[in-house]
C-alpha cells in the first residue's frame, strides 16, 4: 500500500515537474520570438503607471490609473499574423497602491487632479428652492449631485425621479439633519431603487469621525467639500481640478447657477458628475 502511495506520489512530483519545465521553456521560447521583443520595448517607453493619492493625516486628493501593456494578451493578438502591431496593444487599468475601491478611512476633499473636472453638489433638505433649481438645471444642460435627506426624500419621490430625469445624482445626507446607524441603510435603499446607481457618498462641512466611520460600515466615502457655499469671487480664487462645490440649496440664490457655471467653463474647467469626479480613472 506504501509503495503504491509512494509511486502514485512520485509520478505526480514528475508530471509537476515536467509542466513545469515545458511551461518555462514557452516562456524562455516566447520571450525571444521578434514579436514579443518589440512588445516588451514597447511597454518600457509607454507604460503609465498609476499616481498615488495625496493623503495628509486624515484627508485625501484621490490619485489616479495609469495604463499599462499587458504583454501576453497583446502577444496572442499579434502572434496569428507574426507582426508587431502597435493597434492590437492590450493595456491593463494600474490603480494607484492607496486606492478608494479598497479604503475608506479618509475624507475625500477633492477629485481626480488630472482633469480639468469639478463637481457642484446640492444639499437638500427641504423644498425650499428645489424646483426651482431643478428649472435652472434643465435650462442650463448641466449634470449636479443632489444630497438628500432621507426624511425630505420619502415625502418627495416623484422630485427625486425628476432629479434623475435631469441625468443628476441623487446621494444620502442622512435623516433629520445627520446620519444614523438606524436609518442610513434604508434612505440608501430608497436612494438606489429611484436613481439604480449606488448611493457611495457622505458629506460633511466639518470632520466628524463617527460619520465618517458609519458612512465606511456601509463602504461610502465622506466627501468634505473643497469649497462650500462659495461666491462667485471665492470660485474664481479657489478654482481647481477635481474641485467639489457644495450649497445647501435652502440659502442659495438659483439665479446664480448660470453665472457660477460659466465662471468655471471660462476657465477651461468642465462641469460632470460627482461620480465622474471621484474616479481614479
Amino acid at each position: 500500500m506504501f509503495k503504491s502511495a509512494f509511486k502514485l506520489a512520485g509520478l505526480f512530483l514528475l508530471l509537476v515537474l515536467s509542466f513545469v519545465y515545458t511551461n518555462s521553456v514557452f516562456n524562455g521560447a516566447k520571450k525571444s520570438d521578434p514579436v514579443m521583443k518589440e512588445i516588451i520595448n514597447y511597454k518600457k517607453e509607454n507604460d503609465v503607471l498609476g499616481v498615488e493619492p495625496i493623503i495628509k493625516n486624515d484627508e485625501m486628493v484621490i490619485g489616479y490609473s495609469g495604463l499599462v501593456v499587458n504583454e501576453n494578451e497583446s502577444y496572442k493578438n499579434m502572434k496569428k499574423e507574426d507582426v508587431f502591431d502597435e493597434s492590437k496593444i492590450v493595456y491593463d487599468k494600474s490603480l494607484p497602491k492607496t486606492t478608494i475601491s479598497k479604503t475608506y478611512d479618509y475624507y475625500i476633499n477633492r477629485g481626480n487632479p488630472s482633469k480639468k473636472e469639478v463637481a457642484l453638489v446640492f444639499k437638500v433638505s427641504s423644498s425650499k428652492g428645489v424646483d426651482d433649481l431643478l428649472k435652472q438645471v434643465a435650462k442650463n444642460n448641466v449634470n449636479v449631485a443632489f444630497f438628500v435627506d432621507g426624511a425630505w426624500l420619502e415625502q418627495n419621490v416623484e422630485t427625486a425621479f425628476s432629479m434623475v430625469n435631469l441625468s443628476c445624482e441623487i446621494y444620502n445626507l442622512g435623516y433629520d439633519g445627520s446620519y444614523q446607524k438606524k436609518s442610513i441603510s434604508s434612505t440608501n435603499n430608497l436612494i438606489e431603487s429611484i436613481s439604480l446607481k449606488n448611493s457611495n457618498f457622505c458629506i460633511t462641512n466639518d470632520k466628524n469621525d463617527n460619520v465618517k466611520e458609519l458612512c465606511k460600515s456601509k463602504k461610502m466615502h465622506t466627501i468634505i467639500p473643497t469649497l462650500s457655499d462659495p461666491s462667485v469671487l471665492e470660485i474664481k480664487k479657489g478654482l481647481v481640478k477635481g474641485a467639489i462645490i457644495s450649497y445647501d440649496v435652502r440659502d442659495f440664490n438659483v439665479n446664480m447657477l448660470s453665472l457660477i457655471i460659466n465662471t468655471i467653463t471660462s476657465k477651461g474647467y468642465n462641469v460632470t458628475s460627482l461620480q465622474d469626479v471621484i474616479n481614479e480613472g
